[in-house]
């Protein structure tokens, strides 16, 4: 049954993408969430609408977490479940047209089972079974790197963190070979698969911006977890470290430590 979701997500990806670039060309109506910065439009929307029609359709008995919060949500993780990002980095998506991502994971009772991360623009399709590894564009594909060390690496970490020096963080960048920062967990998962950076720090991560990343983290032993160590809670928003195992063991010990 994975085998025909994961190839039931990549038709229903398909689909997005084409209405994504169609919309690209035309008018798109763009809404602020809790600030000016957190955007909606009515891309989202319409995307997150196709991946909850679709799996209503065909899985009637699964649940749906999903970033635009459209109907019921699930208050726990038992039986089969979706978590979508229908567009990971909206704000990249309006005022770049680029660096966004469809991110869609499956869980069954809360372990993760399927996971895509879907880098739009750029046609780069990561897809992750539980226990059969990554698959690039299809093919068979295994990270560059099996650990990465914090003073040889680049890494990526949340903009605010940085100019708040939040838990210490300036000192894991002044320790590593230098900041990147992508505005899009999705991407910035990618980043970490291809072993362009070490590590991904993000204070507020919700379900739908880690489920997926997850399941392809957890495919190739890449570290996933909150600032205190404890798993990722996929019912609520989160502080959370993706790493390669020796950075992940450098920098824990400043996210664990006092704010």
């Amino acid at each position: 049954m994975l085998e025909v979701r994961a190839a039931l997500v990549r038709e229903w990806i398909e689909e997005a993408t084409a209405y994504i670039h169609d919309q690209l060309d035309g008018e798109i109506e763009i809404q602020s969430k809790s600030n000016r910065k957190d955007l909606v439009t009515s891309v989202d929307k319409e995307v997150e609408l196709l991946f909850r029609q679709k799996i209503a359709e065909n899985f009637p008995d699964d649940r749906y977490i999903g970033e635009e919060r459209m109907g019921d949500t699930p208050s726990n993780l038992a039986g089969g479940v979706w978590i979508v990002d229908p567009i990971d980095g909206t704000a990249n998506f309006v005022l770049q047209q680029n660096h966004f991502a469809i991110m869609v994971a499956y869980y069954e009772d809360g372990l993760g089972k399927l996971g895509v991360v879907y880098d739009v623009m750029n046609d780069d399709y990561f897809e992750a079974t539980a226990g059969q590894g990554i698959k690039r564009n299809g093919q068979v594909f295994q990270p560059p790197f099996k650990d990465k060390i914090l003073k040889d690496s680049l890494i990526a970490v949340n903009g605010g963190m940085v100019m708040t020096d939040a838990y210490k963080v300036q000192e894991l960048v002044k320790e590593s070979m230098g900041l990147r920062i992508y505005g899009s967990a999705g991407i910035e998962i990618i980043a970490l698969l291809k072993g362009e950076i070490a590590a991904y720090v993000s204070p507020r991560l919700q379900p739908w911006d880690i489920a997926a990343g997850q399941v392809l983290a957890n495919e190739v032993g890449i570290q996933v977890s909150q600032f205190t160590g404890e798993p990722v809670d996929l019912l609520n928003q989160n502080r959370v470290l993706v790493a390669y195992p020796s950075a992940y063991r450098r920098m824990i010990e400043n996210l664990k430590g006092p704010r």
